[in-house]
């Protein structure tokens, strides 16, 4: 039995030194003795479970994880790693590498990281740096899968010697296979040359909440899809054609860029401040600061709810529909057969060849002109400034409304132009009176308005103007605060045979009833040989209230009249003191002179307050005396001359102004008096006179 151990333990003892790294680093990492990893472990600092990121890692990949893991990395420089596959992971289980402190200035790694055919790998808060004139990815992901770069600094402060085909982050997915996904979320991505390059097709790649300094390129065209979400990009580039599927809620950027910077995609939120020339075809809710160009030419583009504060003009982007924008810059369109409506132009808009464009509801400033040079266009339901059209002649202009001056300056070839005026006048016919009217409105099937056509910010719930233009019931549903009235303008000159319903809605019974809906209600034109001819639904939605009210004086009493609208709940504070709850509360006044008083409305969703003064003027004790006394001229301007009957005398005279303030007193002892008016500004007076134990009062007028 002993000679049969002996010559195992010789053998033993003879290949012990050349296992001895492998004991000296089982006894450093005791860890390697247990199971699979699952749970949080310490790297780098005093006493950690592995010295650095790189032992850590190994242990990944040599031992695997029965769950969710966490490496947390304490502070210090750490060297680059690489990440392959790991075993026994499933759907939920995620590898962590994270700064143990949160702080990812506090782990900074250099050298390159690699995650090659890694899946639920997460970066988070860790800052990558790269030496300067480095020639290789900072970051390289290689065929990865649901990893998620967190909250990581990611930086190279050259950045102009990579190779070909490199960059400070590259991403390669495969050409082949099940489509992959990436996420970079809350980084700084900061390098002035190749910063993000990406190659092969299967693979979506989001950016969420980063900022991106410097340039994307891809070898890939039409295959993946890049998102970018609320993102911060300043663009050292001027192509990025073919590289972003998506961008929402972007701010975007350029520097030392001398053109316009190349994109397409949808974009959707974003705000530009550099020169864009556009290639999306869906370009919506977007603020561009500056010049716009859109290219598109192979799909229709739909342009809507967008600000161009800057030139905007589009080249050969036929069929495209644009509705809900601002444009404050000059427009230029170069194709046809354009679908403009509820749009903003505060400048010119030219329109250099094409048919077939419908231009309808949309608001020109008195000062813009649209040009229409050799092209045709149906044009109505607008309010124009000024109209210019050449060659050739076209007389499918109808309903519009000329907003700049007399309409019958407006001269161009045509037939029979008709400007409607929908009361926009005042006694002197000027067309400048009042701001345009309201045109269009959102419906469920144009949701994008955010603004009315007269340039004022969107209530919540708006309602229809009272100067609508040809309505024409063009939406089926219409929603409005209940304080709110609505117009239904047919534009129709001969409205007889129609009639609309429910009556009692519709006391005028002609065709532009301006009505005050009550609730939510169906409202029908009927015609008395065909019966229903339109519909139009009204829906009151919950809406602020609105404080309103009237008051009538006599004496001491005052009688309120509410008049607000959407309240359920009142309160009355009536400026000496004293309250009501009541809808419509009288009120007595303790004594004479200038109350000031608010009334505020509630209901379920918030209060109104409306404030109101009250001046309570004493008015005579007894019956006056007609013929006693007697105040002329009135209305007065230097003098006011007094005639009293000699019983009546002495008489105390106050002169008490609109707001119940007493500007001269004096005592009268003459039968006929001249009483001067100097100092006194013009306006309403009161002349309160006592005289044996009578009071009299006379209003005058005084003017200067």
């Amino acid at each position: 039995m002993l000679h049969a151990v002996l010559p195992n333990l010789k053998m033993t003892i003879m290949w012990k030194p050349q296992y001895h790294l492998l004991l000296l680093y089982l006894f450093l990492c005791p860890v390697l003795l247990n199971a699979q990893l699952e749970g949080d472990y310490t790297v780098g600092g005093g006493n950690p479970d592995f010295a650095d990121i790189g032992h850590a890692v190994s242990t990944l990949q040599y031992q695997g994880i029965t769950g969710p893991v966490r490496f947390l990395v304490r502070p210090g420089n750490y060297s680059g790693f690489t990440v392959f596959t790991y075993m026994n992971a499933t759907d939920q289980d995620t590898v962590t590498i994270q700064a143990e402190n949160e702080i990812a200035s506090s782990v900074i790694i250099e050298g390159r990281i690699t995650l090659n055919g890694t899946t639920r790998l997460k970066l988070h808060k860790l800052t990558l740096t790269d030496q300067d004139n480095s020639t290789y990815a900072k970051l390289s992901l290689i065929n990865t899968n649901h990893c998620l770069i967190s909250h990581c600094e990611i930086t190279n402060p050259s950045g102009v010697n990579y190779g070909t085909d490199e960059a400070m982050v590259k991403i390669s997915a495969p050409w082949e296979g099940a489509l992959l996904k990436l996420t970079f979320s809350h980084c700084l991505i900061h390098s002035p040359e190749k910063t993000i390059h990406h190659s092969g097709r299967k693979s979506n790649l989001y950016f969420n909440n980063c900022s991106i300094y410097g340039q994307l390129s891809t070898l890939t065209i039409s295959y993946i899809k890049i998102i970018l979400n609320q993102c911060n990009l300043t663009f050292t580039q001027d192509n990025l054609l073919d590289v972003i599927t998506a961008m929402n809620d972007c701010v975007v950027s350029t520097v030392n860029v001398p053109y316009a910077l190349l994109i397409d995609g949808q974009l959707t939120g974003n705000t530009f401040n550099c020169n864009i020339d556009c290639d999306s075809w869906l370009i919506h809710n977007n603020t561009f600061n500056e010049n716009f160009v859109s290219s598109q030419v192979t799909i229709p583009v739909r342009i809507f709810g967008n600000t161009f504060e800057k030139e905007f003009q589009t080249i050969f982007t036929h069929s495209a529909h644009l509705a809900g924008n601002s444009f404050f810059g000059p427009c230029r369109i170069n194709a046809d057969n354009y679908r403009i409506w509820n749009n903003f132009f505060y400048s010119s808009v030219l329109f250099t060849h094409g048919g077939g464009h419908w231009i309808a509801h949309n608001n020109f400033h008195r000062n813009s002109t649209l040009d229409l040079l050799y092209a045709d266009a149906t044009i109505y339901n607008n309010n124009l400034g000024k109209l210019y059209m050449l060659y050739p002649s076209y007389d499918q202009l109808y309903n519009n409304n000329f907003v700049c001056g007399n309409p019958d300056s407006v001269s161009f070839p045509g037939k029979n132009p008709s400007f409607y005026d929908p009361a926009y006048t005042n006694e002197s016919n000027d067309l400048h009176a009042t701001n345009p009217a309201l045109i269009r409105k959102a419906s469920r099937l144009f949701p994008l308005y955010s603004i009315d056509i007269d340039s004022t910010a969107r209530r919540d719930i708006p309602s229809i103007g009272a100067n609508e233009i040809c309505l024409n019931l063009i939406t089926d549903t219409v929603r409005i605060k209940c304080a709110d009235s609505l117009c239904l303008d047919l534009c129709m000159e001969d409205f007889g045979g129609y009639y609309w319903t429910p009556s009692d809605l519709f006391p005028s019974g002609d065709s532009r009833p301006v009505v005050y809906p009550a609730g939510d209600v169906m409202v029908y034109l009927n015609h008395t040989d065909t019966g229903i001819v339109d519909s139009l639904y009204i829906a009151m939605t919950d809406s602020l209230p609105s404080a309103r009210l009237t008051f009538a004086v006599n004496q001491f009493e005052v009688q309120f009249t509410n008049r607000s609208g959407c309240a359920s709940q009142f309160l009355w504070e009536f400026g000496d003191g004293i309250t009501s709850a009541d809808e419509n509360p009288f009120h007595i006044y303790p004594h004479s002179g200038l109350f000031h008083g608010s009334l505020t409305a509630w209901n379920e969703v918030g209060s109104d307050n409306r404030d109101f003064t009250v001046n309570i003027v004493i008015q005579s004790a007894g019956e006056p005396l007609p013929g006693k006394i007697r105040l002329y001229p009135n209305p007065a301007k230097d003098h006011l001359y007094i005639d009293a009957e000699e019983n009546l005398l002495p008489i105390n005279l106050e002169i008490i102004n609109s707001y119940g303030a007493v500007f001269r007193s004096e005592i009268l002892t003459l039968k006929e008096t001249c009483l001067s008016l100097s100092g006194l500004i013009a306006g309403v007076y009161v002349a309160r006179m006592s005289s044996a134990g009578n009071q009299y009062n006379y209003r005058f007028l005084i003017i200067k």
